[in-house]
């Protein structure tokens, strides 16, 4: 069940977010990495219901958060059309095809809010994702080169995006 996030999630997605940056070398924040806890996310969780260009849909299985998908909306009067996508799903629930239905809602979500633009980075080498990113529509635009440093290694990025309409 996709859903979007409640501030009566909070407990969850923090859960939700320590497992993934724990599991995944993909991710911007390594495990442990960023103090998050259950009022800091309650307030996050309040700041993107104030934003009507902004979302976070979840991914909810058995009564446990266990994927998520974020659209963070520009703050600008010339950029409040575009969302910042974010997004993960826990390891034992890859190949469900929960990150696509995931995609999907969060399409849905943007074309009601008048968001033309979805985009995001994905590491070069993270082949999976860069799959699902293509098979929901989205095009590399260009390369970030050495833009993260993993494991003491220079990491280069791709810049992805959709347009709605």
């Amino acid at each position: 069940m996709i859903v979007p996030i409640e501030v009566e999630n909070a407990e969850g997605y923090v859960a939700l977010t320590k497992k993934l940056e724990s599991e995944s070398d993909f991710l911007l924040y390594e495990e442990g990495e960023r103090p998050v806890d259950g009022e800091k996310m309650k307030s996050m969780i309040r700041a993107f219901h104030h934003q009507p260009n902004s979302t976070i849909l979840v991914a909810i299985h058995n009564g446990e958060l266990v994927g998520h998908v974020m659209g963070m909306g520009g703050s600008a009067k010339r950029n409040k059309h575009v969302a910042h996508v974010v997004t993960g799903v826990l390891k034992e629930y890859h190949g469900r095809g929960i990150a696509t239905e995931l995609f999907t809602h969060l399409e849905n979500w943007a074309r009601e809010h008048e968001i033309h633009r979805l985009e995001l980075t994905v590491m070069v080498h993270n082949f999976v994702a860069l799959r699902l990113y293509e098979k929901v529509g989205f095009q590399i635009e260009g390369k970030k080169k050495e833009v993260l440093k993993v494991d003491g290694q220079w990491v280069d990025e791709y810049i992805m995006a959709k347009l709605l309409y």
